[in-house]
């Protein structure tokens, strides 16, 4: 029961009743109990934002004003699921509408308008972004004081990715806060960065970007799109005083949190301050074999340790063990993943089965025929069927499957491996050396192309008399002069991309084009990367470790495609074609499939769930942590309600497996039953 200290009424009943719904027993213990601290552990699929709407109705049902009661998120997907939880319970919309039900970054931006008597834009995309992030590059490069010059790994100018890596490296120092945590007034050393788990490079690239976005402490240049969190935890640490804001929640009584397996340190000091400002209950709930963001901050422990010294109230801790999303077969297989206990009441049957794959190619084709047979099934929906992925590269063999076999698929959390950047420079060379540009039809692919060849060679635009244009001026000069004209693409490639790299690259670049021009047989490709020197080129141009495995990947299961042509020209062909076919299926009004990565789906569900490529070195992954690994396959298997077929090797079987206790996945069964067994 959520009780004030002016409520005097029964301790044991609910004085909501819900509509629609008939709480289960778990459920209804939750919102009825009057404990102040409340963390809610729900197994995926348990109806968590189910729970959280019924803890609000019934402390609207207490007479709490709605206004007194806070609901914070993780994202805009989960506020809009709390708000149609509480509409499907049978809550007035005019209640609903009362109540404050934000993000964590929407209640910040919120509380630092006032704090900053005007807006502040925010800059989400690349192009708003890389200005900056070059700018503060050059002050880096620029930098006379530096000592340690010789850990510098700087980016070269126009780095495919370069944006996307400084993002991802910003929102791990700004969801940890560990430099504001860390440093204080010790300096910035090779040896500081290491400690706090970043490079030295990036560290101090971030650090030149955060002073010209900061350059007015009181009136930031702009923030990115989880900066206002990060900006409002940081004035708190250093004990700036935001409570007399109208918009600060001085007198909630009600505070609930979801999707808490999400939280940072950023989010978890916000919460602190409002519960510290508040004598109110508190309701959070999450699931700790979700976090798979741990490269944002995400930790398992916000949810845990370091939320009961919060205040001098217990904390009690209560399960959803009940899965309303699938049956018992895929609830037994979370749990032996997840290694805890999970039931269900799905009112619909599921179904698992194993199909291992002997080869990539073969896993691919699989994939393809359970695609199509779900597809055929009475009333299916093409988009209520996910194929996720580990990893970006292994979208390759598939999306050439479904390609050859016209079914319309979009993708989500990366793009089409044929618009890869290191694709794109192969794209390129095949290009040069067939003298064959216009077979690129989109002219968007075309310029990416044309600055794939140029980044990856560490090349530059010459033109006598432009010495004084800028490079990226001179770039854009050169890509509507070959973009209108495909045929001076060879010119281009030979007067600008060869002449101006280095010495070293000339060699390879030539050698490369070469290899495509002589007559070849199917490891053609492999021989061309060798040629090059793919190792050493990709080192040299991309500057985030993890950028670089992941081109490495993307070429080597490339170059296993393209044995399966037998000229350079045929296997160039196939890549246009492919994203011509692309392009045709977007413009059409098709139903589409969903290729994607399993972190990019986190929050959702699909009557059909694929799950390829569990092979040891490829899923789970060698260099992540293996903890995370396991909760990234525990996210995939829970996605599904009906139908879950996962794709185990035979040849190089995943240490899952042994984990599924699943001895010999070619004889397991699609049925719970036989799955049951298996424990």
């Amino acid at each position: 029961m959520i009780q004030t200290p002016s409520e005097g009424k029964s301790k044991s009943v609910a004085h909501f009743v819900p509509k629609a719904i008939e709480p289960t027993d778990e459920q209804r213990a939750i919102q009825i109990s009057p404990a102040r601290m409340v963390i809610v552990e729900a197994n995926a699929g348990a109806a968590k934002t189910t729970v959280l709407a019924l803890r609000m109705a019934e402390a609207w049902a207490r007479h709490t004003r709605p206004e007194q009661i806070l609901a914070l998120t993780y994202t805009d997907a989960a506020v809009l699921a709390l708000k149609a939880a509480l509409k499907k319970i049978g809550v007035p919309a005019a209640v609903i509408h009362q109540f404050r039900i934000q993000t964590f970054e929407a209640f910040c931006t919120q509380v630092l308008r006032e704090l900053e008597d005007r807006a502040v834009a925010v800059y989400t995309e690349a192009d708003q972004l890389s200005p900056v992030l070059w700018q503060a590059v050059e002050r880096v490069a620029e930098d006379q004081d530096e000592r340690w010059r010789d850990h510098f790994i700087m980016p070269t100018p126009g780095d495919y990715g370069m944006v996307d890596v400084f993002v991802q490296q910003s929102e791990y120092l700004k969801g940890t806060m560990v430099d504001v945590l860390e440093r204080e007034d010790q300096p910035v050393t090779p040896d500081y960065a290491e400690a706090i788990g970043i490079e030295y490079t990036q560290l101090r690239i971030y650090l030149a970007f955060e002073k010209i976005r900061m350059a007015d402490p009181d009136r930031p240049l702009f923030r990115g799109a989880t900066d206002a969190t990060y900006d409002l935890a940081h004035l708190l640490h250093e004990d700036a005083d935001v409570t007399y804001c109208r918009t600060w929640p001085n007198h909630v009584k009600v505070v609930v949190v979801d999707e808490m397996h999400d939280m940072n340190r950023a989010m978890f000091s916000i919460l602190k301050k409002v519960l510290a400002t508040n004598r109110c209950f508190f309701c959070g709930v999450g699931d700790v074999d979700q976090v798979i963001h741990k490269a944002n901050g995400a930790d398992a422990r916000f949810m845990r340790d370091e939320l009961a010294g919060l205040t001098q109230h217990a904390m009690h801790t209560y399960p959803l063990t009940n899965s309303f999303r699938f049956n018992t077969s895929v609830a037994r297989l979370a749990g032996k993943v997840a290694n805890k206990r999970y039931a269900s009441k799905a009112p619909y049957p599921s179904q698992v089965r194993f199909s291992p794959y002997d080869s990539v190619e073969a896993c691919a084709a699989q994939v393809l025929a359970d695609a199509k047979a779900f597809r055929s099934q009475p009333k299916s929906k093409t988009a209520s069927c996910a194929i996720l992925l580990r990893h970006p590269h292994q979208s390759v063999q598939i999306e050439n499957a479904l390609i050859e076999d016209g079914i319309p698929y979009e993708t989500l959390g990366f793009k089409s491996y044929v618009l890869r950047p290191e694709v794109l420079f192969v794209r390129g060379l095949l290009a040069v050396a067939t003298d064959d540009l216009s077979s690129v039809t989109e002219v968007k692919t075309r310029e990416e192309v044309m600055r794939a060849l140029l980044f990856f060679s560490k090349s530059s635009i010459v033109v006598a008399g432009r010495e004084h244009e800028s490079q990226p001026d001179l770039l854009a000069s050169a890509i509507r002069s070959v973009t209108d004209n495909p045929l001076f693409l060879t010119s281009f490639f030979e007067n600008q991309v060869v002449r101006n790299a280095p010495a070293s690259i000339q060699k390879r670049l030539l050698a490369a084009v070469d290899i495509i021009r002589k007559p070849s047989g199917p490891d053609m490709l492999s021989d061309l990367l060798n040629a090059l020197h793919i190792q050493s080129l990709l080192g040299d141009a991309l500057v985030s470790q993890r950028r670089r495995l992941e081109a490495e990947s993307n070429l080597r299961w490339l170059s296993h495609m393209a044995q399966r042509f037998d000229s350079p020209a045929q296997l160039f062909q196939s890549l246009n074609a492919t994203e011509q076919k692309q392009q045709k299926q977007k413009a059409g009004k098709t139903e589409s499939l969903l290729l994607a990565s399993i972190a990019s789906v986190k929050g959702l569900e699909f009557d059909a769930v694929l799950l390829p490529y569990l092979a040891q070195g490829e899923f789970p992954d060698p260099t992540a942590d293996m903890a995370e690994e396991f909760n990234t396959l525990y996210v995939g298997i829970t996605r599904v309600r009906k139908e879950l077929t996962i794709y185990p090797s035979a040849t190089a079987p995943s240490v899952f497996m042994k984990s599924l206790r699943v001895v010999d996945p070619a004889n397991s069964d699609t049925s719970s039953e036989k799955i049951g067994a298996t424990r």
